[in-house]
């Protein structure tokens, strides 16, 4: 008889750092880990959104105000932080920046910009978590949002792919150099999310063009919960032998 109760992603005494709590897939995946039972710093440059996520947490999760431009504002937020709330089990980047931009128009300084946000971010984040004042004795987990587009090509998209591609490369190396500390890094590729960020981007589109995205997937496309499904699922010891690893959740996008 199966244990009354149980719950194989439960995440009670767990603490985790996740980038882009404010809106989107950051808010979907700071509620389920909350509900989980996970201890949470949650980080964004958007106070107010940071607000309206933690009235949908526990109360005792933190909020900070981080801006993602700025190179070496994780090291120094945590390195206060961690501390007073304990050694952390793992973090999740999901903050990013779109960058739609033909391959005439696309400049270097926006292109830096982009890249410093999606990308060198989550560097400096594994390089923090990875500091044995910072992450728990036992190891932990590391996952990168990246996208579909690391994947498959698409116009007027160079900048913001190259971004995204980069994660995989770096989820592959440091799978392997963190891997004597236990410390597993995995990397997930969403398809197109109902997301604001997808709303805002919709204008640089001709019409009809949300409909042809969404026939592009054969479940249709996503919502920001299923995406923080499997966040969650890379964070507990449910993947405890899954690292490397880059995880389709697509709605079948990059199947056809």
């Amino acid at each position: 008889m199966g244990e009354t109760g149980f719950n194989p992603l439960r995440l009670s005494g767990k603490k985790f750092f996740i980038s882009g709590a404010a809106s989107g897939i950051g808010r979907a995946t700071c509620i389920l880990l909350s509900k989980l039972g996970a201890d949470l710093i949650m980080a964004d440059i958007n106070q107010e959104g940071l607000g309206e996520t933690a009235k949908l947490c526990k109360s005792t999760d933190l909020t900070v105000m981080m801006d993602f431009s700025q190179s070496g504002v994780i090291k120094e937020h945590l390195s206060k932080l961690v501390p007073l709330f304990g050694k952390l089990n793992g973090c999740v980047h999901i903050a990013g920046r779109p960058y739609i931009s033909p391959l005439k128009s696309i400049n270097e300084k926006t292109t830096l910009e982009v890249f410093q946000i999606n990308t060198m971010t989550a560097l400096e984040l594994s390089k923090t978590f990875a500091n044995r004042t910072i992450s728990a004795d036992e190891g932990g987990s590391i996952v990168f949002i990246s996208s579909v587009y690391a994947l498959v090509g698409s116009a007027a998209n160079v900048g913001y792919s190259m971004s995204k591609s980069a994660l995989h490369g770096i989820t592959k190396a440091l799978s392997v150099e963190l891997a004597p500390r236990h410390i597993r890094v995995n990397c997930i590729a969403p398809g197109f999310i109902k997301t604001k960020m997808g709303d805002n981007i919709s204008h640089f589109f001709a019409e009809g063009h949300d409909d042809k995205i969404s026939e592009m997937h054969p479940l249709g496309m996503g919502e920001p919960e299923d995406v923080a499904n499997s966040i969650a699922f890379l964070l507990s010891d449910m993947s405890k032998w899954i690292t490397g690893s880059i995880m389709n959740v697509d709605g079948g996008f990059t199947a056809k």
